[in-house]
């Protein structure tokens, strides 16, 4: 009985962290999204859409980005990321957010999530000749056989 007992505390002492997480992973995402949503929907629009010849997709396009150091630098160094308001660990989330919900399936296997440790090293200074940088890193990503595009 005193065994049945003390399994049952564990099983619900288990159930209630895996709430807990999820309740924590909901509240991450709609901060994120929230923070998308006031400082990145202007320009890339509520699901990370492009504009013909001045703004890239990110949905089903950042990922790529992430299979070599050079785009994952990118990335966070483009000026809308490099000089927004946000804070490194908002950026951080807001960036995750993206790759995870709209970039999960061209994610390499081994992608790991930004940091706001790494963001703040990367991110500064902002690239000054963001068309030439991408054209090299584009051309790095095709080149291993990836479809990552030119244009915007």
């Amino acid at each position: 009985m005193k065994r049945a007992m003390g399994l049952s505390i564990v099983v619900e002492a288990l159930a209630a962290s895996a709430g807990a997480r999820a309740a924590d992973s909901q509240a991450w995402e709609a901060t994120a999204y929230r923070n998308y949503t006031l400082n990145c929907m202007g320009c890339h629009g509520p699901h990370g859409e492009s504009v013909d010849g001045k703004i890239p997709p990110l949905r089903e396009a950042l990922g790529l980005f992430m299979h070599t150091p050079a785009g994952r630098q990118f990335v966070v160094k483009v000026p809308g990321e490099s000089n927004s308001a946000l804070s490194d660990e908002e950026l951080a989330q807001v960036t995750n957010l993206l790759l995870l919900r709209y970039n999960r399936a061209q994610l390499p296997a081994d992608f790991q999530p930004y940091t706001a440790a790494e963001v703040a090293a990367l991110r500064r200074p902002a690239f000054s000749d963001v068309k030439t940088v991408r054209h090299e890193v584009v051309s790095e990503l095709r080149a291993r056989g990836l479809p990552a595009s030119y244009d915007y």
